[in-house]
């Protein structure tokens, strides 16, 4: 099942649900929050993760580009909201129709890329900008959740476990050593821990720990995503629990063969040698019983004689001594 493509369908569903609050830079989860402010959020780091700035003189293109049609669709949509100019489809040749890219240009995506305080004009002057400081604002201002929304939708891969894969896995991508270390520690203060590594021109934060995980979507707000991996988690442990039940019962079920096993050979031993008929009629029903109920447990044996626990296990033990003794 493709987790990372059913991600990004949540996180576009889900403005209205919050998580808990976590921490007082999140103060009131975002809950006063405009719709069309949590939009603008999202798209911001959208543009600051999959935008890329083309300049010309004092003519600017912005363009964004994704994995797949769906994404180009879904996006365009939401630039639309924000800009009066055009949003024009382009089709890179040299890479054929796996990438889709969206453009806006001139003062359109300069407006845009300044409201967003991305590298714009200003004037005459080009004014470059990493977008961390714009990231930590959201802190300051309740807003994270809705930008970290469109960081995941963004830069996510995520895994849970199925047919296919036997682990938790999600990957954030950045290309932006800085801009990563800013994410890396705003989650380590929400005591989400990740790991990194870094691999030609691109950064990655990674977590296998599913609690962390969990945590990581809900800060994005993907509520269908945190119920689909609490339900995983939940399946898993169940079917744990029924596979420790059943490695207990074959280990009881050996070990109740092999000291039948053990009685069974000195039953047989002493009747080889004619001892066995010799003994009292006692012995000799319960040695007959064991015999037939070669699969039986202690208790089962005792139960079927009418006998206790105890009694059965001394006679038992004496018929091992006589085989000892022959």
């Amino acid at each position: 099942m493709d987790y990372t493509k059913q991600l990004k369908s949540d996180l576009l569903k889900s403005w209205d649900d919050c998580p808990p609050e976590r921490d007082d830079a999140y103060q009131d989860g975002g809950r006063d929050v405009g719709q069309e402010l949590k939009e603008f959020l999202f798209l911001s780091a959208i543009t600051k993760l999959r935008g890329s700035i083309d300049v010309y003189k004092k003519s600017i293109t912005l363009t964004y580009e994704f994995d797949c049609k769906e994404d180009a669709l879904d996006i365009a949509g939401y630039l639309k909201k924000f800009t009066d100019g055009d949003v024009f489809f382009v089709f890179d040749g040299a890479k054929g129709e796996d990438a889709f890219k969206l453009q806006i240009k001139d003062r359109f995506a300069n407006d845009l890329l300044k409201r967003m305080s991305l590298s714009h004009f200003d004037g005459e002057n080009f004014v470059c900008d990493d977008g961390i400081k714009y990231l930590k604002s959201t802190l300051k201002d309740g807003k994270f959740l809705w930008y970290f929304k469109g960081v995941l939708y963004s830069a996510a891969k995520l895994q849970f476990p199925d047919e296919s894969y036997s682990n938790y896995c999600l990957h954030l991508t950045f290309s932006d050593v800085a801009y990563c270390e800013a994410i890396a520690d705003v989650l380590s203060k929400l005591d989400i821990y990740t790991q990194s590594s870094q691999r030609k021109s691109a950064v990655t934060l990674q977590s296998r720990n599913c609690s962390d995980i969990a945590d990581i979507l809900a800060l994005g707000v993907a509520v269908g995503s945190v119920l689909e991996l609490n339900s995983i988690i939940a399946k898993r442990e169940s079917d744990n629990e029924f596979n420790r039940q059943c490695n207990f019962y074959v280990a009881n079920y050996r070990k109740t063969v092999d000291v039948a096993k053990k009685y069974i050979e000195a039953i047989e031993k002493l009747e080889h040698s004619g001892k066995l008929e010799k003994a009292d009629a006692k012995l000799k029903a319960i040695a007959k019983t064991r015999k037939e109920n070669n699969d039986a447990s202690m208790q089962e044996l005792a139960q079927i004689l009418g006998i206790s626990k105890t009694s059965l296990s001394r006679y038992l033990g004496k018929l091992l001594k006589m085989a000892e003794e022959d």
